[in-house]
């Protein structure tokens, strides 16, 4: 008969990953490039954008689903459909902050069709986690005009478009980066 082993216990336990404390603001949207779709107590900005370096080479690109207020005065979530890397932010604006996930496409698929069910879904969700609680209460009360999403689903397959081959808008980028960066020196760094 063979002795059975107990296995061994681990000394340390890891932490799953629940997205990552960024301790600044986004780079904000460039109006020129936002198309706006109002939807009652929020709206939603689509814009294609490309970011790269001083030497004219591009790093990322895509479109991104930016959520507001009614008044696009004060954003709450970012979907960014990229093409390397796709990922979403709560924006924290009490704290002025944010918190960044990866998006997985091998399991969750197309990150736009994603994007589009969790809004239409999830919206007062998404809000909460971004401390916009009065907010959140509104949508759930009186809903939003759920019938935009059609049109932001076609300006951002539009804006994506744009972004190709986007050699246009590299330039125009890396100086909106580097204004906001210069504002903001916290900007893109991790404690």
């Amino acid at each position: 008969m063979s002795e059975i082993v107990a296995p061994a216990r681990a000394e340390k336990t890891v932490e799953v990953v629940r997205g990552q404390l960024h301790r600044f603001m986004l780079i904000p949207v460039m109006p020129h490039h936002v198309k706006w779709f109002d939807a009652g107590p929020v709206s939603f900005g689509v814009e294609a954008r490309v970011l790269g370096d001083s030497k004219g080479n591009i790093n990322e690109r895509g479109a991104s689903i930016h959520v507001f207020n009614a008044e696009h005065k004060e954003e709450y979530a970012r979907f960014d459909c990229f093409e390397k890397y796709p990922h979403y932010h709560y924006i924290l604006n009490a704290d002025q902050h944010n918190i960044v996930w990866g998006y997985d496409p091998a399991i969750n698929g197309p990150m736009l069709a994603w994007s589009l069910e969790v809004i239409r879904t999830r919206l007062p969700a998404i809000l909460r986690a971004s401390g916009a609680m009065a907010l959140a209460e509104r949508v759930e009360a009186e809903g939003f005009d759920t019938s935009v999403l059609p049109g932001v689903e076609k300006a951002m397959t539009a804006a994506w478009q744009r972004t190709f081959p986007g050699a246009d808008m590299i330039q125009e980028g890396y100086e909106w980066y580097n204004r906001w960066k210069a504002l903001h020196p916290n900007f893109n760094t991790v404690d």
